[in-house]
């Protein structure tokens, strides 16, 4: 609906002016307790398939994440945008230097991005969000990007595939995010203020 998608739009310009109003201090010490809360998941463990993205927009910095999967020998995969027009990802592993990609995001060097994932063998993967409601209905920036990737969980029965944790600050919650049918929902969100899981009912 139109409407929906200009109550969306106002919502974005609100919680993205939120989020960059963090000091820069503020900032750091909330991304560092959100992404600590991550590292106490299950699925955050040796050996593990875990999709991390690479902030942009003043997003959760994801660079404790990092470090803490390097130590317990998390295997790490990126998001890369390789068509805007078709909103096509995929997930590269993160190894080497980084070098900017669509929308000026970090993403792997060319070299080490000769093998990707399919999203549903991952085992984890952390997500970034503009906004998020009290039932895991994530909004994004608006390129379905992640939507569009992530589709084959809406066709599933009773595999569970990848758990999806978005990562945000707690001033990134609202009410309502105006989801449509073909949004993601999350399993759960990561904040300073720990992890929120999700009950999966239909939207």
């Amino acid at each position: 609906m139109l409407i929906d998608e200009s109550m969306k739009g106002q919502l974005r310009k609100v919680l993205r002016a939120r989020r960059r109003g963090l000091s820069a201090a503020d900032h750091a010490l909330r991304s560092n307790l959100a992404a600590s809360s991550i590292t106490r998941l299950p699925a955050f463990r040796p050996g593990a398939r875990v999709a991390v993205y690479l902030p942009f927009d003043r997003e959760v910095n994801t660079a404790a994440l990092l470090i803490a999967a390097r130590r317990r020998r998390v295997r790490i995969y990126v998001p890369v945008i390789e068509s805007r027009r078709y909103a096509r990802m995929r997930f590269y592993p993160l190894s080497g230097k980084t070098r900017r990609g669509v929308f000026g995001i970090s993403i792997p060097h060319a070299a080490a991005r000769r093998r990707t994932v399919a999203p549903r063998w991952l085992d984890l993967i952390v997500v970034p969000l503009v906004g998020i409601d009290g039932r895991g209905r994530r909004l994004g920036m608006g390129g379905g990007f992640y939507d569009r990737a992530l589709a084959f969980r809406r066709n599933r029965h009773h595999w569970r595939g990848p758990h999806l944790v978005g990562l945000a600050f707690e001033c990134q919650r609202a009410e309502a995010v105006y989801a449509q049918a073909h949004d993601i929902r999350l399993d759960a969100v990561a904040t300073e203020r720990g992890v929120r899981h999700f009950r999966q009912t239909p939207p």
